[in-house]
């Protein structure tokens, strides 16, 4: 059995017993307002904004259609801003580039939770996915974290079904937990080095602008930031 089945997975609880919350759980004290919108694309590529009126990203999805959001309250409510305060918010959060505004069709508030299930597999029993992990969007590894799952889990039921081997099975946690930190790890950095959090003292703020400069003015930094957005390179569970 296989639980892929998402975040409020019915399948988890056979994998994990009947624990208070089934894993390691985190919510942060901010959220996405987002929007789609019917405008050309505003830059060739995303931009993530941190700013002094908060942190905004600006993402694509066709040549016509286009997705953006930036940080707000968890307990905002996505009908309390009309579609000039939007556009007023996300130009303050952009500085330097002057976003294409067009009619916006869809808006909501996605809330920031981290979780990783204590237990990836028990018996016949195995999570993916959401099922078994997520983590802020900020990372993107969202995806990536479920499709590298699903190759070890894959390998594994090829060595049970056709050699007849729970090695894979065996191994598929261990080998599924390592990718899953790492990405845990890269979400939370990505997150609290680009949003502003509520109780932030200036050396905070002064901090965490150090720290967006020793990434973005070093080769190294650089590399590290593209080699964890675009995913490591798949493993095998054996």
């Amino acid at each position: 059995m296989v639980g892929a089945d998402g975040s409020r997975s019915v399948v988890r609880p056979a994998v994990t017993g009947p624990s208070r919350e089934g894993g390691y759980f985190r919510e942060y004290p901010f959220a996405w307002f987002g929007i789609l919108c019917e405008a050309p694309p505003s830059a060739p590529e995303l931009i993530y904004s941190n700013s002094d009126h908060g942190f905004a990203l600006i993402s694509q999805r066709s040549e016509t259609v286009q997705r953006m959001y930036f940080q707000c309250s968890p307990d905002a409510d996505p009908n309390s801003l009309s579609d000039a305060q939007i556009w007023e918010t996300l130009q303050a959060r952009t500085p330097g580039t002057e976003l294409k505004e067009g009619p916006i069709f869809q808006r909501d508030v996605l809330r920031f939770r981290s979780f990783v299930s204590h237990e990836l597999r028990h018996g016949r029993a195995a999570l993916v996915g959401d099922a078994a992990h997520t983590v802020p969007p900020t990372g993107a590894k969202g995806m990536n974290l479920a499709i590298g799952d699903v190759i070890l889990l894959d390998q594994a039921l090829q060595e049970l079904l056709l050699r007849g081997s729970e090695r894979g099975l065996d191994a598929y946690a261990a080998a599924a937990a390592k990718r899953i930190w790492k990405s845990q790890h890269f979400s939370w950095w990505m997150t609290s080095m680009l949003h502003l959090a509520p109780e932030a003292s200036e050396f905070d703020r002064l901090r965490q602008l150090g720290e967006l400069r020793t990434v973005v003015e070093s080769e190294a930094g650089q590399r590290f930031l593209a080699e964890a957005y675009t995913g490591w390179p798949y493993q095998t569970a054996l």
